[in-house]
């Protein structure tokens, strides 16, 4: 009978301990779903550091990183290696590159398809829409800007601004990396020696009367230094050194005044995974890129959150085409009617929609697109006030071959406001000047680089 009892007793004992296991699992579960809620924005996925799997692939001297299986497949597919983002000062042409003088939080540890960086430039009057972006694209981001002379100054006190003084100032943080580069001609009297010295440069939110004070970023250019040394900017500079500041296999290489639909990385990672053969993988296809439509509301419009949206304000005309005005062909997609009308059955997910060639009809495309890096760099002998900054790259990877695969549903939607087709006199003489130089200089180079095609122009 003893013997009896003290069975039901280890058996009561036993059940009680996993009841306790089960208790304490889903206590932790819970723990981080609230975590993940806290963070989650609508279109939006946690990024996968709360995933479960290990990453194999992760270099033992580093933190440990926690993968889902559909990075780990990727990463597989792909046959990239991770690397951490880390702090370097480099010569580029005549400029001088900080790489990662500030790095994003999670941005730094992302695993090589954990995601998608956005890569972007300018100086610091364009940090008004990082917020927005950091928001809306919630993944890496890859920000190289312009500081010759004291400018430097004003970008620290911007980036601190927006790490710490706005409602969006955790995603900032954690996903922007800032890159700062100079011509050796125009040197800063101070540069930082690394992260810990430019997370220290002092910042101020609000008075003392608690009213939190102007951005750094929204004062008058005029007393810029680029502006009073008259200097041009490098766009395609900017455009370079955030390519190469990257961990993600794919990158979106955009302008900070563009932003796109929610959800993009999670649905552009996903495709992948559903079907590996959007992407060329075998050395005998021509590479491709994904390109989005773009379009553009007006002033006073909301930034659509999806097609749905897009739709309601392009019915009641307040959206159009991104430079419908200025030039509607440069931005136009193949089939963009098609696109508009086009349903999906399933809302979020992506799907390749047509695919063309930069020729014929669409020799004069400069669309935006989701890249695994390979494409030919951007030329840096080109202004912004030159114009033309895209199409030279653009005529490169005509000369290649490349195939443009654009995505649906997704889009990108300039900053509010619609464009006229007004052009300083100064930027049409530096466009003049900046179109015989390609004709005459840059056209027959590539052409020795990247061969011959008639059909394909700058």
């Amino acid at each position: 009978m003893a013997v009896q009892v003290n069975k039901r007793s280890l058996f009561f004992l036993l059940l009680l301990a996993f009841v306790i296991f089960l208790v304490v699992r889903n206590l932790k579960e819970t723990q981080k779903l609230a975590t993940a809620l806290e963070r989650h924005k609508l279109g939006h996925r946690v990024p996968s550091e709360a995933a479960t799997v290990a990453n194999p692939f992760r270099p033992s001297t580093e933190e440990p990183l926690w993968l889902s299986p559909r990075t780990q497949e990727l990463q597989e597919l792909l046959k990239c290696r991770n690397r951490r983002l880390r702090l370097q000062k480099e010569q580029h042409g005549k400029y001088w590159v900080v790489q990662n003088l500030i790095s994003g939080r999670l941005s730094r540890r992302m695993a090589c398809a954990e995601s998608i960086t956005y890569t972007t430039n300018g100086d610091y009057t364009f940090f008004d829409n990082l917020e927005t972006i950091a928001d809306r694209w919630f993944g890496p981001i890859s920000f190289a800007i312009h500081t010759p002379g004291y400018d430097l100054n004003t970008t620290l006190d911007a980036i601190q601004y927006v790490r710490n003084c706005l409602p969006g100032s955790q995603l900032i943080s954690d996903f922007v990396s800032f890159h700062v580069y100079f011509s050796n001609e125009h040197m800063p009297e101070y540069v930082p020696f690394d992260e810990e010295e430019a997370l220290n440069w002092p910042y101020q939110c609000v008075d003392e009367n608690g009213t939190l004070l102007a951005p750094p970023y929204m004062q008058n250019r005029r007393p810029m230094y680029k502006v009073q040394a008259n200097l041009t900017y490098p766009i395609n500079v900017g455009r370079n050194i955030a390519r190469k500041a990257v961990n993600t296999h794919f990158i979106f290489a955009c302008d900070i005044e563009l932003f796109p639909s929610l959800g993009l990385i999670e649905q552009f990672l996903d495709m992948v995974h559903r079907n590996r053969s959007v992407l060329a993988l075998s050395p005998n296809q021509r590479p491709r890129v994904y390109p989005l439509p773009v379009f553009e509301i007006e002033e006073n419009e909301q930034v659509p959150n999806d097609k749905l949206e897009l739709l309601d304000l392009l019915q009641k005309r307040r959206a159009q085409l991104f430079h419908a005005k200025v030039c509607a062909s440069c931005h136009k997609v193949p089939g963009y009617q098609r696109w508009i009308n086009r349903t999906t059955p399933i809302p979020d997910e992506l799907q390749l929609f047509s695919m063309t060639l930069r020729q014929d009809t669409f020799r004069h495309w400069e669309p935006f697109y989701i890249s695994d890096n390979k494409e030919p760099v951007f030329d840096e002998r080109v202004t912004w006030e030159g114009q033309s900054n895209k199409r030279i790259q653009g005529y490169a990877m005509c000369l290649l071959g490349y195939e443009y695969h654009v995505l649906h549903p997704a889009f990108l939607v300039h900053s509010p406001g619609i464009k006229n087709s007004t052009r300083s006199a100064v930027r049409a003489k530096y466009a003049s000047e900046m179109t015989r130089f390609i004709k005459t200089k840059i056209e027959p180079e590539y052409r020795v680089l990247y061969g011959k095609n008639k059909k394909c122009i700058t």
